[in-house]
């Protein structure tokens, strides 16, 4: 009789793990960490480290932003800090972040929208980078 019950209840348990697993809402949220050289994109946050000061960066963040018609709304820094932030046409906000780690190499931290594009964050990484060069 135990083991009728046990099995009946390994089976609804089978049967309830493989709904969740399959159904088009999953009950599980998963982190992705997707790298690429010394860029890494975790928690919708593409970061990236540049050997400049912050205020290269920073003019060179703003070239991409204007370079791709994105809306500039604030663009602060100093030596220690800065943001850029802007919306895109689609109405989605992008925050670029900016934070010294030596006195010629920044980290720079790109977000788009509320849970983060990687696409966009990369292509905006690689025109500032483009923007460094020029």
């Amino acid at each position: 009789m135990k083991t009728k019950r046990l099995l009946v209840l390994a089976a609804a348990l089978c049967i309830t793990l493989l709904a969740l697993f399959t159904s088009g809402c999953s009950v599980f949220h998963y982190e992705t960490n997707y790298t690429t050289g010394s860029e890494v994109f975790w928690e919708g946050r593409l970061n990236s480290r540049m050997e400049r000061p912050i205020p290269d960066v920073q003019r060179a963040a703003v070239a991409a932003y204007k370079g791709f018609g994105i809306k500039i709304t604030k663009a602060a820094g100093d030596r220690l800090s800065g943001v850029v932030l802007g919306e895109l046409a689609s109405g989605q906000a992008a925050r670029t972040e900016l934070s010294s780690i030596s006195q010629d190499e920044t980290e720079v931290s790109i977000k788009i929208g509320d849970e983060g594009d990687k696409y966009i964050s990369h292509r905006l990484l690689v025109a500032i980078k483009q923007n460094l060069k020029d």
